[in-house]
């Protein structure tokens, strides 16, 4: 088990790599996230995770990254869920209740939720063949997609990904949420990246799933708050006429 300030350090490095994406220096944390810690304690206890596996150096830098595993531990333990914009919450209740055309309706599901979260979205229903992607022009904005490796493998995913999917989910539970950080990923071309599958169910009873793919250094409040909405959205009272 982690130490309190060791938890604390951790997320602080995940927090502050998920919004520069370069990797975090022990006097930077010191100084800018109230650890209540000098430089050399911040880095000793840094060097302790990194010991650990949690946190890894790049040969390039003085700073520190987090690893998969510190991803998962902050996934499971320090993750908060986040307030959604109440625009965002208006409009996937909204394609919920008003399309009912299945194809369409996976259509708008995977462009709106691509376009909020910045990721490639996946969207299927069980057991038919209607599948769509979206937002692969958003991911690609991402500072990882300038290495030329990066961007072969994520072709080969996106070429991939709906054979894959369709071959995972089989005999799948349809209450589903999965989260798969790196090398946790089911999919080779994945393990790069980090892979969110949840389900959802429509007012009219038929049933899906939708993925969201991306760099591992990802909004995990934002994406995982919002495919937990999904699955309760058209649940509310929301009519027509109010929209």
């Amino acid at each position: 088990m982690l130490k309190e300030r060791q938890k604390s350090i951790l997320e602080a490095t995940i927090s502050e790599h998920l919004r520069t994406a370069r990797p975090v220096a022990s006097q930077e944390l010191a100084h800018c996230f109230g650890l209540k810690a000098g430089p050399a304690t911040v880095r000793n206890e840094m060097l302790k995770l990194d010991k650990l596996g949690y946190l890894e150096q790049p040969h390039t830098s003085a700073g520190r990254i987090p690893t998969d595993k510190g991803y998962r531990f902050f996934v499971d333990n320090l993750l908060t869920e986040t307030n959604l914009r109440e625009m965002e919450k208006k409009t996937i209740r909204k394609i919920f209740i008003d399309l009912d055309n299945k194809e369409e309706f996976i259509k708008e599901l995977s462009k709106i939720i691509a376009y909020f979260t910045g990721s490639l979205a996946g969207t299927g229903i069980f057991g038919e063949n209607i599948f769509y992607e979206s937002g692969l022009a958003e991911v690609l904005r991402e500072p990882e997609f300038q290495e030329a490796e990066y961007i072969q493998q994520f072709g080969q995913l996106v070429d991939n990904l709906e054979e894959n999917l369709q071959e995972f989910l089989t005999g799948q539970n349809f209450n589903l949420e999965e989260i798969f950080i790196g090398r946790e990923n089911p999919f080779k071309e994945a393990r790069n990246c980090t892979m969110i599958i949840s389900s959802w169910e429509h007012p009219q009873g038929f049933k899906g799933f939708i993925s969201l793919v991306g760099p591992k250094r990802t909004d995990y409040c934002k994406k995982i708050s919002l495919t937990r909405y999904l699955k309760t959205s058209w649940q509310t009272k929301l009519k027509k006429k109010t929209d």
